[in-house]
């Protein structure tokens, strides 16, 4: 299997992998704004699409100065990701409804819904 060793300031955190059907990342970011100080994260994750389940190794705080490596590898195995999560479609649903009312609220709409019988 195709997999991410991930290095930082020289310090191994993790082989990534999620087998042959999914999508495996590495993302470093750095968000800043108005309302926020500034957060640098390193985060490797993925999905793993046969069981729809989300997975993520080590997520780590950056600093100025830090350095990262990522070496491709091909691998028999990877490390147990620390968290893994599979989808709930009652959660998405009631998320996106939610989502609904509220730009609705936010545009003046009013949402009917069908008369219960």
């Amino acid at each position: 299997m195709r997999t991410f060793e991930v290095y930082l300031n020289g310090k191994k955190l993790c082989l990534a992998g999620i087998g042959d059907d999914g999508v495996l990342s590495a993302i470093a970011t750095w968000v800043i704004g108005k309302r926020k100080k500034g957060d640098m994260r390193l985060m490797v994750g993925g999905l793993i699409s046969p069981t729809d389940e989300h997975v993520s190794w080590p997520d780590r705080k950056l600093r100025v100065g830090d350095e990262i490596r990522i070496c491709i590898r091909e691998t028999l195995s990877a490390d147990t990701p620390k968290t893994r999560y599979r989808r709930d479609p009652d959660q998405e649903l009631k998320a996106q409804k939610k989502y609904v009312r509220m730009m609705a609220k936010k545009l003046g709409w009013k949402i009917q819904t069908p008369a219960s019988n």
